[in-house]
């Protein structure tokens, strides 16, 4: 199995329902030690917008130069509409915490996911409602996520109406 993960070869464990990404979300940020890289259509507040998981990017983001949090935001309408404790933190956080908006040609990106320290995901297609998979461990497939985050950011810019929001 030439795409196993090398310290445990274990497969990914799927998840179905918005309980268990949300309980994966929290393992995965309370294990991240540098890095946390989020892909998200709108901040998805059932996962991201909860206090546990706030904690950890909280704990991530103060952990002296090493702790750096970045968010792919494909649609910013609810989250300009409702409100979320992220871009709250972010704001906050601005040297540690930031949310970008890719270009155009990755607004339709149909994926979800988040890669704590190129090692550990989460990952979900988004036509499928909450069932994807995550691993503590797969650097492989982490990696991959982390070079199409990557090659999204690179190219994305910071959203100004978000900014505004919080000024």
């Amino acid at each position: 199995m030439a795409d196993a993960p090398a310290s445990d070869r274990s497969q990914p464990r799927p998840l179905d329902g918005v309980v268990a990404f949300r309980e994966a979300a929290r393992e995965l940020a309370e294990q991240a030690r540098r890095t946390l890289d989020i892909l998200t259509l709108d901040l998805e507040a059932p996962l991201y917008d909860q206090t546990p998981f706030l904690a950890a990017v909280k704990q991530l983001a103060l952990r002296g130069n090493l702790g750096r949090i970045r968010v792919l935001l494909l649609d910013n309408e609810r989250v300009r509409q409702h409100g979320h404790r992220l871009l709250e933190l972010a704001t906050r956080l601005p040297s540690r915490i930031e949310i970008r908006r890719p270009p155009p040609e990755h607004a339709d990106h149909p994926e979800n996911f988040l890669v704590a320290d190129r090692r550990g995901y989460l990952h979900r297609h988004r036509g499928n409602g909450y069932a994807g998979e995550t691993h503590p461990d797969y650097r492989l497939r982490a990696t991959r996520l982390a070079r199409v985050f990557d090659e999204i950011w690179e190219r994305s810019e910071q959203d100004s109406t978000l900014r505004r929001l919080h000024l």
